[in-house]
């Protein structure tokens, strides 16, 4: 139980003195009008019973929380708050029976009071105050089992972000490797120069991809850094576009969330195009939405189409992680470009 949840019970537990006090100084100081005893004198005689009885109605409580309705026989429940019920009014009968003649001879009345009503509404004000006990416990026990469904859902969805993270990585190695490799034969110079900016590049993957989430300007920074490396490789083939608005350069994104797209945009569009072509990035901030697009030429009749792959599969996979849902990407080919469009709340 949080702190928190124990003080909220305890004032539910000064609350339910109050009211059962209340009720019964009512209730009891009713019946003594009713029987002719001035109002006042009614009150004041039945005070302090009806204190007593509030206390009483408060330890309740704790027989409540020893037998819970869902851990006990119904059957044992009943017995023991119905036992518990007789004790209670007893107690309150016996202050009556020494209160009421202190009363008398302290300011000259003759108060009478019919024990057998008393006893019956102590009764029942107490099992009121133990079922009002009850609710409470059931409620507290259906908002903490909530809490735990959202930590355990939180849990999940983190496990599952560390596991798409964990995709990405091994991935983005797996190809740049593979880039290095191409070159080595046949311009070993370039691929040199490639595999040094591969080392700078991964000493920024190291320092950034350890964290929770980057700033889109440091994504870009790296989609930066990467595409220079391709550039090594392509040449005059590649050309680059980026337009990144400042409001969305501050947003933050989980890292490496647009590495795997684009170098889907290299190895799949400039790539697969004789003269290569122009890689768009455009990132705006819109009505509390980041919006983001990339852009790549692409042969509509090149020898590997085929469905999704790892890189759009991971980043709509933590996009659906990090966002529950808010969060949206669409790719789509036509005209000999392909274009995907990501949307997630700032």
């Amino acid at each position: 139980m949080t702190p928190t949840g124990g003080m909220r019970r305890g004032q539910l537990a000064l609350y339910a003195v109050g009211a059962v006090t209340a009720a019964a100084l009512g209730m009891s100081g009713f019946l003594l009008w009713s029987s002719g005893v001035n109002a006042g004198l009614a009150l004041a005689a039945a005070l302090p019973p009806s204190v007593l009885l509030g206390f009483i109605g408060l330890a309740s409580r704790y027989l409540c929380r020893a037998m819970p309705l869902r851990g006990g026989s119904r059957a044992s429940i009943a017995l023991a708050q119905g036992g518990s019920a007789l004790a209670a009014s007893s107690l309150w009968i016996v202050l009556w029976k020494w209160w009421l003649p202190l009363l008398n001879s302290s300011a000259g009345a003759s108060v009478r009071a019919d024990f057998s009503l008393l006893f019956g509404l102590g009764v029942i004000l107490y099992l009121a105050t133990a079922a009002v006990h009850y609710l409470v416990e059931e409620i507290d026990s259906s908002r903490e089992a909530e809490e735990a469904v959202l930590r355990y859902r939180v849990l999940a969805r983190e496990a599952e972000l560390r596991a798409f993270k964990a995709q990405v990585d091994p991935h983005f190695l797996f190809n740049s490797l593979n880039a290095v490799a191409s070159l080595c034969s046949t311009r070993p110079n370039d691929a040199r120069e490639m595999a040094q900016r591969l080392a700078d590049f991964f000493r920024m993957i190291l320092r950034l991809g350890s964290l929770e989430r980057i700033t889109l300007g440091e994504e870009i920074d790296l989609v930066t850094r990467y595409l220079a490396i391709e550039k090594v490789r392509f040449g005059e083939r590649l050309a680059v576009h980026i337009d990144v608005d400042e409001g969305a350069a501050q947003c933050f994104v989980p890292p490496l969330l647009l590495q795997p797209l684009v170098e889907n945009a290299v190895r799949h569009g400039v790539a697969s195009v004789v003269e290569g072509g122009t890689i768009d990035i455009i990132a705006t901030l819109e009505g509390g939405m980041l919006r983001i697009r990339i852009d790549n030429p692409a042969d509509p009749d090149r020898a590997d189409v085929r469905g999704e792959g790892i890189g759009l599969q991971n980043a709509r996979g933590r996009l659906g992680a990090i966002s529950d849902g808010k969060a949206r990407l669409d790719a789509l080919e036509t005209a000999g470009r392909f274009r995907v469009d990501m949307e997630l709340p700032r």
